[in-house]
């Protein structure tokens, strides 16, 4: 017989059993008997602890069904947890050390009080922004064409350093010949980036007007029918031409079913409808339908669909509107529109001209180089100093374009630039996408995260009862399903509460830091960025990475912006995390979350494969708490420990009865009567 509590056959003496051996007498071999022989192996069926292996699997098995309501789960623990760590530190500053349910109750609903207070303002200061900021960045990484913005980080680098090579500055009489020439011949409109600035908006333009014809459509709800009509004519014939075979022999099945089921009586069996001359037309069209029903059954493929007849409307509707006084009118108030806006999703920054000015240059780069240079003429500053500027700025432009194109013959320009086509068009839409998502979450989150407050303040206002509720369970029936999981996932809500709230803190001064350093830098759409960087900053390791990303990729996209800018991001970010690592996490996590960074980035990998966003914020913590909690059964003072259940019964432990009145007893006489 095997005894499961020593891991031993029974009857096997234990250590402490034995006596020590005689010099004389060798001690015995490790995993032997006191005759010498190995004890025999127990079947692996037998050693598994069974109990334990249903309850866990039944615990998980419970998350698993309650997974899409994690957010508000985890968000209510998080927040119940804080709230009560505030409550007790206010207590113990006023030296108050036992339980006073009215006042915990009291400083629970102030504490929420003053927390929704905070959310609302901070919603309504940020809120707007981060949605407004989130939009024109989305609509400039959509209108990013990978080559063209290659060629202008080139400009910005290779060309300057080309220009400085073979001109020099102002002064050298290399740069002083070359601008004698510039200013013989004027300047061009490749030296204005006029070509890309005027496709640009009319680009950004016509994205605006799709989306608003778009929102009509919707709004109006033009129904069903059409969208259906345009399927059936479109869509179905090229889907039924890529699988004709199996759409024709499904349908020739579903005929069939339809007949044996007992269909219409007037129905001809397939063999002889077959023989009808307009068989293929009817049968055609049939499957047309089929294919329709099979696309609609798939909300996903449908919702494609739609957007894609949404934007055949649409294309139709500005095919139609375009050249109309309408038109001309709209684009109008569109351009004044840019004129205002900060930032502008266009080369080098807003557009400088009026509307009257972009429209007769406009005009003008339509007839050719030379009306174009005479109208630009015109537009030139009044004062001789600054036109002498704008002469030299427009100088160096041209010139660092043509030593560019020059330097672009070569074969390593070829590489590069089949690199970043292939790489950057999937990444930028996989961006877009992400942050269109994101910015669709400010719609549902809220919804959630109201819900979870209102939890977490009925479980802190009435958290004394709640334990009292819970520690019942011991003594119920299901104690061993208590006694097995209550331990451990009390451990790991501790130390899962208390690295949050720490990560909490860090992730603040994190973002204030940010947010000063992307200031100085001026670097745009900074509120949406610290957003971002608020969130990464609960990811360790690996989110300084994932939030420098994008303040790069802004840093080197926007009107003005360089790689050199995205240098200094990135090392005003390296700063923030060396003062991170040196003195914020020693001081606020201490040794709580310690793995070595190997691991981190191991397991960081892992749980974002399963688990996505959860995995990448949760996969530390409980690695931490498999490693120390549960494989090397180390504890962490007041986060893991052996029983902390003993523990919380000792704190919560419920006062005595009040003693019933007493009864008088049938033995004893009653006392005599006064008088």
């Amino acid at each position: 017989m095997y005894d499961k509590v020593r891991g031993r056959p029974a009857g096997v003496a234990t250590d402490d059993s034995m006596s020590a051996p005689s010099p004389k007498t060798p001690s015995p071999t490790p995993n032997a008997d006191s005759r010498g022989a190995r004890p025999p192996r127990m079947p692996l069926l037998e050693w598994l602890p069974w109990e334990k292996v249903l309850i866990w699997g039944l615990f998980l098995l419970l998350v698993y069904t309650l997974r899409h309501f994690f957010f508000i789960i985890f968000m209510t623990f998080i927040l119940a947890y804080v709230m009560r760590s505030v409550v007790r530190r206010v207590m113990k500053i006023f030296g108050i050390r036992d339980e006073r349910v009215w006042l915990e109750r009291a400083l629970a609903v102030a504490g929420f009080a003053l927390l929704l207070f905070g959310l609302y303002s901070a919603g309504d200061f940020l809120a707007p922004q981060i949605y407004r900021q989130g939009e024109a960045l989305v609509s400039r990484v959509t209108q990013i064409d990978p080559p063209r913005e290659l060629n202008s980080v080139l400009e910005r680098t290779v060309g300057a350093y080309l220009f400085r090579r073979e001109y020099g500055q102002q002064g050298d009489p290399a740069y002083e010949k070359a601008f004698e020439e510039f200013s013989a011949r004027g300047p061009s409109a490749s030296a204005t980036r006029f070509p890309e600035q005027m496709e640009a908006i009319e680009k950004r333009f016509e994205s605006e007007q799709n989306l608003r014809i778009r929102d009509e459509i919707r709004r109006r709800g033009t129904g069903d029918t059409l969208w259906k009509a345009w399927f059936l004519r479109d869509k179905a014939p090229e889907l039924i031409a890529k699988n004709r075979d199996a759409l024709v022999a499904e349908w020739e099945k579903i005929y069939r079913d339809s007949l044996l089921l007992g269909g219409e009586s007037e129905r001809l069996p397939l063999e002889e409808l077959k023989k009808a001359p307009d068989f293929e037309e009817r049968r055609d069209e049939q499957v047309r339908h089929l294919v329709f029903a099979k696309v609609e059954r798939d909300p996903e493929q449908r919702d494609a669909y739609r957007r894609e007849w949404e934007d055949y409307l649409a294309q139709a509707a500005i095919t139609t509107l375009r050249g109309t006084p309408g038109w001309e009118r709209r684009f109008g108030d569109f351009y004044e529109s840019l004129r205002r806006e900060d930032p502008s999703p266009l080369p080098d920054g807003r557009p400088t001209w009026d509307y009257d000015t972009y429209v007769a240059l406009a005009a003008a780069y339509r007839e050719g180089e030379a009306a174009f240079t005479a109208k630009l003429r015109e537009t030139m500053p009044s004062s001789d100093e600054e036109r002498v500027v704008k002469a030299h700025e427009l100088f160096e432009t041209e010139r660092r374009r043509s030593l560019v194109d020059e330097w672009s013959q070569g074969t390593t320009y070829i590489r590069l630039k089949e690199a970043v086509s292939g790489y950057a068009e999937s990444g930028l839409k996989a961006l877009a996408e992400g942050i269109r998502g994101a910015i669709g979450q400010l719609v549902t989150l809220p919804v959630q995260f109201a819900l979870s407050l209102l939890l977490s303040l009925f479980i802190t206002f009435d958290i004394p009862r709640l334990k009292r509720g819970v520690l019942r369970l011991r003594r119920s029936r299901v104690s061993d399903f208590f006694d097995e999981i209550a331990p451990g996932l009390y451990n790991f809500g501790r130390l899962i509460g208390r690295a949050f709230q720490a990560q909490g803190v860090i992730a603040i001064f994190n973002t204030v830091l940010t947010f000063i350093a992307i200031r100085l830098l001026s670097i745009q759409n900074e509120v949406f960025l610290c957003a971002i960087v608020f969130v990464c900053s609960f990811i360790p390791v690996l989110g300084v990475v994932l939030s420098s990303a994008p303040i790069a990729v802004v840093a080197i996209v926007q009107p003005g912006g360089s790689i050199f800018l995205a240098l200094q991001a990135v090392a005003a970010i390296l700063v923030i995390h060396f003062i991170e690592t040196s003195v914020l996490n020693p001081k606020i996590l201490g040794d709580m979350l310690h793995l070595h960074p190997v691991v981190v980035l191991a397991v960081l990998a892992v749980g974002e494969h399963f688990f996505g966003v959860w995995g990448l914020l949760l996969a530390v913590p409980v690695t931490v708490f498999i490693i120390r909690g549960v494989i090397l059964h180390e504890g962490i003072p007041g986060l893991i420990e052996d029983d902390p259940i003993t523990a919380l019964e000792k704190e919560v432990e419920e006062p005595p009865p009040l003693p019933a009145r007493a009864a008088p007893s049938p033995q004893q006489p009653k006392a005599p009567a006064a008088g």
